[in-house]
């Protein structure tokens, strides 16, 4: 389908452009100052900026994604970015194909995570340059090892995530707590510290462009003001009404879960399932989404994606086991009925 799509760029919509000329930058510029590659001024770029301690333009997004794709970049040129996109997609498959396999079968696990990416607004994203995709295949790897036992790739991987993705930040704990709760204290412990290294050296980045380990890039866009540049962050963006913000990411026509991705309907019977068989991680899952729902319900530009709600992909993966459990289901099912045996000939007239 992206082949069938294909015009120069059309691919780059949103914010993609911006991760774009970050990996532009860092091929040919070597550094993370955009204002080689950016046209117009901060009037223009101000708000998907980043202003530096000494005036540079560092990316406002995430730069993990730009620093992997740049081989790409190296390779193709900017198709380059596309390619990486669809192996980023093709890979996510396979990642949620494994998140599904200690619950389900390989058949099931294989359609559930086929329908995650089709009978989702996943299927829209293949076509693109997509942050959300990588930083979701990311998250999902983290949770695998996790699930799997491998504490130490688990909280590095959970910690990776969050320089694709910053507000992944909020989802360590949930996952640094299952290993603490299913393995104890020494295997959380091992999370913890691996999950740490990351986030130092995201740290360490914010130090060196904004002067503080705790000023992100989310903090130092920039907007024009009674002609003067002011600073702002986007943690005042997160001020809508968490109820209202509920019900439109559930049945908003074009953004919303229930219309976007019906799919997710058919995991409802497997999360019980999965809850008797495996309660922990039925908690995990849960509480990941549950928590992603309702923090970007009160997002004030959660709907800014060009169909379904990118902002929550993450949900339809850790919803990829219990669908593979109700395929599992329905099939067992199925073979039961064709087993049953029928009447008897002849058992009617024979009856009294």
């Amino acid at each position: 389908r992206a082949t069938a799509q294909y015009r120069p760029l059309s691919y780059l919509v949103g914010d993609c452009p911006y991760y774009a000329a970050t990996a532009v930058s860092l091929l040919y510029d070597h550094d993370l100052d955009l204002r080689n590659q950016l046209r117009g001024g901060l009037e223009v770029h101000g708000r998907q900026i980043a202003l530096g301690r000494g005036g540079e333009w560092f990316p406002k997004h995430p730069i993990l994604m730009p620093i992997v794709s740049v081989p790409f970049l190296l390779t193709f040129g900017m198709p380059g970015l596309l390619l990486f996109n669809v192996l980023v997609l093709g890979l996510l498959a396979l990642a949620l194909m494994g998140l599904a396999r200690p619950f389900a079968s390989p058949a099931a696990s294989a359609l559930a995570a086929f329908l995650a990416l089709t009978g989702t607004f996943l299927r829209r994203y293949g076509y693109n340059f997509s942050p959300d995709l990588f930083a979701t295949l990311i998250l999902v790897l983290a949770l695998r090892a996790l699930i799997r036992g491998r504490d130490l790739w688990g909280g590095a991987l959970l910690g990776l995530s969050v320089t694709a993705k910053l507000t992944h930040l909020f989802l360590i704990p949930f996952g640094l707590l299952y290993a603490f709760w299913r393995r104890g204290r020494r295997a959380g412990m091992q999370a913890t510290a691996s999950a740490a290294v990351p986030l130092l050296f995201l740290g360490l980045l914010n130090l060196a462009h904004f002067g503080s380990p705790l000023v992100t890039s989310y903090d130092r866009n920039v907007a024009i003001e009674d002609g003067g540049i002011v600073t702002m962050s986007h943690r005042g963006l997160f001020d809508q009404n968490p109820i209202a913000g509920f019900v439109s990411e559930m049945i908003d026509p074009r953004h919303g879960l229930l219309p976007t991705s019906p799919a997710l309907l058919l995991a409802l019977p497997g999360f019980v399932l999965l809850f008797r068989r495996r309660p922990a991680e039925t908690v995990l899952f849960l509480a990941l989404a549950e928590f992603l729902v309702l923090f970007f319900g009160t997002y004030r530009y959660w709907s800014t994606s060009h169909y379904g709600n990118r902002f929550l992909m993450p949900v339809i993966a850790v919803a990829v086991p219990a669908l593979a459990l109700t395929l599992d289901w329905s099939h067992e099912r199925l073979r039961a009925r064709r087993r049953r045996p029928g009447p008897a000939p002849g058992a009617a007239e024979a009856a009294p």
